[in-house]
């Protein structure tokens, strides 16, 4: 965290209510994943919430090597603006753990087009 601004790669907790059908609710982990240059320029970022769900589904990724536990529900991602939220700074992960994710999220993106 910088600045009160959450930076990729921090885990932090906020409270999204209300949300709607299978949406993460309630004071909850979320892991930045955007780059500072969203919140630089648009005062928002993108998170995937942290959830202890015994699911298992292969874009969720089990958090390593830090004092949160639970997984990374990657096919949910937000867009927050953390300043219009109570939010608090809970840790920052491993670049290593944060590559990983990065490059199992584009899933979500490709296109499925030839």
């Amino acid at each position: 965290m910088v600045n009160n601004v959450p930076m990729q790669g921090d885990i932090i907790k906020i409270n999204l209510d209300p949300k709607q059908g299978h949406e993460q609710k309630g004071y909850r982990p979320y892991i930045c994943l955007s780059h500072h240059l969203v919140s630089d320029y648009a005062n928002i970022a993108v998170f995937a919430p942290i959830s202890n769900t015994s699911r298992q589904y292969p874009l969720y990724v089990p958090l390593e090597e830090t004092k949160s536990t639970g997984s990374v529900l990657l096919d949910q991602l937000v867009t927050i603006d953390y300043n219009a939220r109570q939010w608090s700074y809970v840790e920052t992960i491993g670049n290593d753990f944060l590559v990983e994710l990065l490059k199992k999220v584009i899933v979500v993106f490709q296109s499925n087009q030839g």
